[in-house]
Parts: structure tokens; sequence; C-alpha cells
């Protein structure tokens, strides 16, 4: 396999997977492990921290003590002294002093406003390092989780082709998300927290055991029965959390399956077993999730029994203490206050802890994907120090062999060699080898044995960085970016950290200059790849469906205005040569039968609404106004008249769903309009109303051919039309209007630019209005802005609107632009026909002269295009020839 020694192909040896995997370096298999290790200083800074918090907290809890003694022993006669302290271990102890102060004379108001001062101070003095520490532990654990998350996102990245990819990609991709979340808050007080919830427990329990040693014995009894108790919680916890944890990612992973296997389900009817799988699954999350809330109540409950009774108890003694003269009043203040302080930080361990168990939980899931062996090995898609490495274009195979999961051998002892510049076509049946080969060069296969140079570099061991600048592949399933066209072709070059187009985009790679001065020559280039990709008339029909914002670009609207008339008079002039009516105008004294009757009676479209002019009917601000002009109520009959006629085409208004209403419905109306159906003759009501006028707006008579709009409705429409001309804007929405010597933001370039509607129902009118359209703005320069208005469409979801054939050209397209070294075309040309497929392929070769183009063909393309020809059969290299003879040959 490759980087190991050779090794034949059916030993199925997986060693650079197993490479990838080792090159992550080992984890610590506890959590609490990782978290030191990825950040030992910070957590030491907030040991720190914790410690100096420590004393604080024990002298605020001594000084209750000193204020109930000095007003007692002052009322008493005694000289009350300032900052007077004795700290020591119990006579039972031994009476060791720690420390001694003689203080000062003061009054006993003195005392008593000296010592609530420093009491003040010293919880000041607390809240502000404990507010130190929890903004350290919020930092610490972001800084962690970011950390964790930039590991988990570099698995994805490192993901080799023979990985699981869209289903590991998509786990990954949650796990980044949602799972890795719990860590984050524990990351921060995983080390701090234990140790400042131990320090303030220790400083109460060293307080008690300074007054009386019974008591601080019996508040440790306390803590080791919480302990104790704490560890059974913690094991039943930890169980019951990772089976609900384990069962959650089953749940997930069904559903994903399920999804996958959708036109499966579609197709067979097998909807009830897979909603029966997932119900079951869901019965164990629920039951899972059910006994984890049933522990945690019962910890509870448990929990709060061990807070209150043994204080209780606590409190009992001490009192009986002080009533038997073992203890004074301030001694028993002081020992009541610092046991007080103990639930607290207890509370804050058992949290501490239940959080230790769900991150420990969490980090096992990130851990298994972060020590995944499917990946490509760390650094390996960085460029190495130093010059960028020469690559001239050459590639030399020995001895390749390349084994599937299965087991079959798909190659066995393929050499040969390719000189730089050089077009090679690769030939023979699917299951021969050239599939293999190609997806082998274009790294779409990393698990081979023998040797792959390219470039003069060893594939095995090259960094990806250099190889995805000097190599594109163009395979069979084309990957279609969810964005602009523009967005889709850079992305080829987009290998720099950063927002702008400048600063992500490899500028220097194509020959120019990083700045904003030469995005237009980007685009250029970047229009030459899709054009060089067969994808021109994409490129024009797309920058004619623009909508173009004439404030963003007054110039171009403008001429396209200008323009409007050459471009009429060529249509009428084809229409006058070819008896074929191609479009209709927009005139205000005409009915235009290729817009929706919305559109006719307004003669404008509403702007930054995507609802259209039919939404406008019912609003508030033109309701009555259609009322006035006596057309309201016949809109509303013609709305009846079409909701009728599509039931009965359904069979049925329960079945409307299931027509294709051509646009007089959306999906959200579907329910209303069913309602509707089944009662047409009553009055409607409001909603109904305006479910029915929307209907009719959106009614247009060569598309929908219900025969509802006759001239008479023409004459209606047109009549309403005058009546309307003054209005700028309906309930707000502003309108734009067809004006012939102004341009409408609301209609895309080609209505501007033809000011009217194309005859739909003429056969092959829209491909004709097209070229004429085109030759005009190639008369008038305008041809370039246009296309350039193109790659700021977007493309849909997965390049969905788009056709197979044009997906695969856009795959082609980003590869052009790349301008690579070495260019492997694999299927990416497989929906077009033989005939496209040859022309295309020409034309490629014809722009890569002097740069290496491997090419799998099938049947019928030509072979004199290439200079060598590898034919592959069986895995193995049949004969390499020269494509000429090969074409005279006809093999």
């Amino acid at each position: 396999m490759s980087g190991v020694p050779s090794t034949p192909p059916d030993s199925k040896t997986h060693a650079p997977a197993r490479q990838g995997a080792a090159s992550n370096g080992a984890l610590p298999r506890d959590v609490l492990g990782y978290l030191w290790r990825v950040a030992p200083a910070s957590h030491i800074k907030l040991f720190a921290l914790v410690l100096l918090l420590l004393p604080f907290n024990y002298a605020s809890l001594e000084l209750p003590r000193l204020i109930v003694n000095g007003v007692t022993d002052a009322i008493g006669g005694t000289v009350p002294r300032l900052l007077e302290l004795d700290i020591g271990l119990p006579d039972a102890l031994g009476g060791f002093v720690l420390f001694r102060s003689k203080g000062f004379e003061v009054s006993a108001f003195g005392l008593l406003a000296g010592l609530a001062l420093v009491l003040f101070a010293l919880q000041l003095i607390q809240q502000h390092i404990t507010r130190l520490i929890e903004m350290a532990k919020a930092r610490l654990g972001e800084r962690i989780i970011v950390g964790l998350r930039r590991q988990l996102f570099d698995v994805i990245q490192r993901l080799r082709p023979e990985a699981p990819m869209k289903s590991k990609a998509l786990e990954v991709g949650n796990m980044m998300r949602f799972e890795v979340g719990p860590i984050s808050p524990f990351a921060g007080m995983a080390f701090a927290q234990p140790l400042k919830s131990a320090g303030l427990i220790g400083s109460a329990t060293l307080l008690i055991f300074t007054q009386n040693a019974v008591l601080g014995g019996f508040a440790i009894g306390i803590l080791v029965l919480n302990y104790v108790l704490l560890g059974i919680q913690r094991k039943d916890n930890a169980h019951k959390l990772q089976v609900y944890q384990r069962e959650a990612v089953a749940l997930g992973k069904r559903v994903m399956a399920g999804i996958d296997r959708l036109p499966l389900v579609h197709g067979f009817a097998t909807s009830p077993f897979e909603r029966g799988a997932v119900d079951h699954r869901l019965g164990i999350v629920s039951e899972a999730s059910l006994d984890l809330k049933r522990q945690n109540f019962t910890d509870r409950v448990l929990n709060l029994l061990m807070s209150d009774v043994p204080t209780l108890v606590f409190y009992s003694v001490g009192g009986w203490l002080a009533l038997s003269g073992a203890i004074n009043i301030g001694q028993l203040v002081a020992v009541v206050a610092a046991y007080g302080q103990i639930p607290e930080p207890l509370k804050e361990l058992i949290d501490w802890d239940e959080k230790r168990v769900i991150a420990q939980v969490r980090y096992d899931f990130a851990r298994y994907y972060l020590e995944t062996r499917e990946v490509w090995p760390q650094g390996s898609q960085e460029l190495p120090p130093g010059p960028e490495p020469a690559f001239d274009g050459s590639l030399k195979v020995a001895d390749l062999g390349v084994v599937d999961p299965a087991g079959s051998v798909l190659l066995d002892g393929v050499s040969f060699e390719v000189p730089p510049g050089t077009a090679v076509a690769l030939k023979g049946p699917d299951a021969g080898g050239k599939h293999a080969v190609a997806r082998v060069c274009g790294r779409a296969i990393s698990l081979y044995s023998g040797t792959v140079r390219m470039g003069g570099h060893d594939l095995a061991h090259v960094p990806e960085a250099v190889v995805g600048r000097h190599v594109a592949y163009a395979g069979g399933d084309p990957i279609v970016i969810t964005g602009t066209l523009r967005t889709n072709l850079l992305f080829a070059l987009e290998r720099r950290p950063g927002r702008a187009l400048t600063e992500a985009v490899d500028l220097a790679a194509l020959g120019l200059a990083d700045d904003v001065a030469d995005l237009a020559a980007l685009d250029r280039k970047a229009l030459a790849a899709l054009a060089g990709a067969g994808l021109g008339d994409l490129v024009v029909r797309l920058g004619l469906e623009r909508r173009l914002d004439p404030d963003q670009a007054p110039a171009l609207a403008e001429r396209i205005v200008s323009l409007r008339a050459a471009v009429t008079d060529a249509v009428a002039q084809r229409q006058a040569q070819s008896g074929r009516v191609l479009i209709e105008p927009f005139r205000f004294a005409a009915f235009n039968r290729w817009m929706t009757l919305a559109e006719n009676i307004l003669f404008a479209t509403p702007l930054n609404d995507t609802r259209g002019a039919a939404s406008l009917l019912a609003e508030p601000g033109l309701l009555p106004l259609l009322e006035k002009a006596g057309l309201a109520s016949d809109l509303i009959a013609l709305g009846r008249s079409a909701l009728r006629i599509l039931s009965e085409l359904a069979g049925g208004p329960e079945d409307l769903a299931g027509i294709d209403t051509k646009g007089l419905l959306r999906a959200e109306e579907m329910g209303e309009a069913r309602a509707l159906a089944t009662h047409m003759e009553d009055a409607p009501s409001p909603d109904e109303r305006a479910l029915l006028l929307r209907i009719a707006g959106r009614y247009c008579e060569p598309r929908h051919r219900f025969g509802l709009l006759d001239e008479v409705w023409q004459d209606q429409a047109l009549a309403g039309r005058a009546q309307l001309a003054h209005l700028k804007d309906v309930s707000g929405i502003p309108l734009a209007r067809y004006q012939p010597d102004s341009y409408c933001r609301a209609l895309t370039v080609r209505d501007n630019l033809l000011f009217g509607r194309i005859a739909a129902d003429r056969a092959g009118a829209a491909a004709v209005v097209d070229e004429i359209v085109r030759e005009c703005l190639a008369l008038d320069a305008l041809i370039d802005q246009v296309e350039r208005l193109s790659l700021d469409v977007a493309v849909g979801e997965g390049g969905l609107p788009l056709s197979a054939a044009e997906r695969g050209k856009l795959t082609l397209a980003r590869c052009l632009l790349a301008d690579p070294a070495i260019l492997v075309i694999d299927d990416a040309l497989v929906p077009l026909s033989p005939a496209e497929q040859s022309q295309l392929i020409g034309s490629v070769l014809a722009g890569r002269t002097g740069r290496t183009t491997l090419v799998v063909l099938d049947a019928g393309e030509p072979l004199d295009l290439f200079a060598r020809v590898i034919v592959l059969a069986h895995g193995q290299v049949e004969r390499v020839e020269a494509g000429a003879a090969l074409a005279v040959a006809g093999t």
C-alpha cells in the first residue's frame, strides 16, 4: 500500500490508515487527563487563585466569633481590643497556637464598627477573587472546547476517500455542534473547582476543630459519609448516562440510515418497517432517559436528607456543648457559621462530579472520532517549509495494485509513464481498471500498493497542499457547493485563511496580483473556465435571469434600457421573417397574455416581496380600490372557478395536493383550499376571500388553459389598470412599474431588454429570443457584463436546479480554473452524449496545450486527439499506443 513497501493487491493491508491514526498521538482515556494535558499552565494559575482565596475565607469565618465575644466582654467590663487574634488548636489537640495578635484598645462601639468593616472588606476581597476564578474558568473552558472542535474538524478535513465520507462527516459535525458542548463548562472547573470546594470545606472544618474537637470530628464524620454515598451515586449515574448516550447515538444513526435509503422507501413502500424500527429505538431511548431521571430524582432526595439531617444533629450537639460550658457563645456562632458554609461547596462537589461523568461520556465519543484510522496523517495538508517543490507534470506508475473493500482486485501490477504535457486516454471496459487508475491519480483512492509518482513526487508521501495545487480530478460524483457560481469556481483557489476574496483566493496561482484591481481579471478567468467546460450558454442564460439593482450598477442599467429598442427591433424583424410571434411586449394599453392577471391589473410587480403581485390583491390598501373598480367580486368568482376545475382534475378536494396546480396554489395554502373546495357555494370567509383573490391573481390563460379569461375580462383588467395607475405602493409594499423608458428592478435582465414576455407556447421561442439577445449584447459590447452577472447567481441546494450534465461541467470548470499541471477527467462528462463528450474533450485539450491531461474514455470518443492511449483490461495494462495509430486501427 501507499506509504509502505509494495505488497500484492490481495494482501488487503491498510497500513496507511493505521499510520494516519498513529500520527494523531494517543489520547488519554480519562477526560481529566486530556484537560490537564492541553492546558497545564492555565490550571496552575487557577490553583494559585484558589489558594489565594482560602486565607481570606478562613478569616471571614473567624470574625463572627470575635465580634460576639468582644461585645459580650465589653458588656462585662473588659476593655475591648480591636484585631486581637488568638488562632490555634483546641486543648484536646495540644492547644498549639497558630497565630496571635494583641491588637489595640478601642471602645465597644469602635470594636463593633471596626470588626464589621474588616468583615466587609474580607467579603469584597473574596468576591473579587471569586470573580477572577470564574472568569478564568470560563476562558479556559472556551479555549479548550474551541481546540477540541478544531481537532474534530481536522478529522473531517483529513478523512480518506475510503472512509464513509457523508456519514462520518455528519457524525463528527454533530459532535462538534452539540455533543462536546458539555465539556466546555466542565473544562474550566476540572481541577480548580474540587480544589476550591475542598479548600472551603477544609477551612470551615479547621475552624470548627479550633473551637471544639468533638464538633470537628462530627463534621469530618459527616463529610466521610457524604463521600461514601456520593461514590455509590457516581457509579450508578455514570452507567445510566452511558446507556442513554449509547442508545441516543444508535437512534441518530438509524435515522440517518433511513434518510440515506429514502428513495428505496418510496420505491418499495417500506415506510411501515422504517417507522417501526425508529419507534423501537425511540422507546429504548425514552426508557433510558426515564431511568436516568429516576436516578437523578433519587439522588436529589438523598442529597437533601444528607444536608438537612446532619445539620439538625450538628446544631443540637453544638447547642448542648454551649449549655454545658464546653464552648462559649462566640465559639458557637463561629462553629454554626463555619458549618453553614460546608453544604454549598459540598453541593458544588456533587455538581462537579455529575458534570465530570457527562463530560467523560462526551469525551469518549469525541476520542472515538479523534482516534479514527480513516484519516491522512497530520501535517499532510500543509506546505513543507521553504520554497514550494517543483512539479513538472510527469506521471510514472509502477506495479500499481488496488483492492476494493470487498476484496476484489481492481488493479494488479499496472505500470506506465506519461511525459509532461501529454494528453493521455485511458481506454478499456468499465471494470478493466481505467477508472481505478484515474481515481488513484486523482487521490480518490488512497490505499494501493506500488508507487505513483506525479510531477516527480511520490504520491504516497507528497503533502496534499502540493498535490492539490498541481493535480485536479473531475470525477463522476460532482460536488456542487450551495452558493453562487463564483463560490463554486473559486473554491478551487481558496487556499488561505481569510474572509475577503483577495485574502482567501490564491490569485498568484493564476498570475494575478493580490489586490482588488485584479478581481475583474479573476472574473474573466472564471468565465473562461466556464466557457471551456461547455457552460457558455448557461452563463448567458443565468446572467439574463438575474435581477439587477440599478442603484448598485446604474451605468449597466442605463445601457440595458438604451439597448431595449435594438433588441425589440431585432425580435420584430425575426418575427416578420418567420411569421411566428416570439414575445408579447409590455404596453400600458394592451393586455399581456403571458403576465398573470394581477400583473395585468397593476401593470407592476411588488419590490422585495417574493410572493408576487397576486398576494397584493387582498391587502387592505388595494382591496377597497378593486371593489370600487368593480373587480373584486369578479376576481373572487374567477378564483372559485379555477379552484373548482383544480378539484375536478384532482378527482376531489382531498387530492388537491396530488396534482400540479402550476403555481395557482402554494403548499401552505393546500389545507385551506381543500376545506374551501368542499363548500364552494357558501359565502366565503374573509380568509377564504383572500385565498380566492390570490388564485385569480396568479391565473395566466396560456399557462393554465382553463378558458376563464376572455376579451371581456381583458377589457375589465385594462379598465382597472387605468384606475390604479396612480399607485406607488400597496400597504407599504413598493411597486415596480413597467415603464418603457426606465429600468424595472423587479424584472430580470432579459425582461428588461425585451420589455415583454416570451411567448412560451411557441416551440423554441425562448432559444431564438436568447440568441437574438446574445447577438445584440455582443454588438453593444455588453455580453461580458451580463456574463459577469451570472457569477452571483445561486445554483441552489447542492446544485439541484442544474442538470446532471451541467453539474458535471461545473466540476470540470472548477478544475480548469485551477489550471493544474495534471488534469484527470474521469466520469464527469458521462451525462453528455458521445458527440458532446468528444467536442468538449477536444476543446479542453486544445486549451491545455503543454499541460498533462488524463482522460477516461468510453466508446465513441476520437482517439486522434491524444498523443498516447493506454488500454486496460482485467486490471492490467493491455497495451500502450499512439492515439492516431489506434484511431486508424479503429480500436
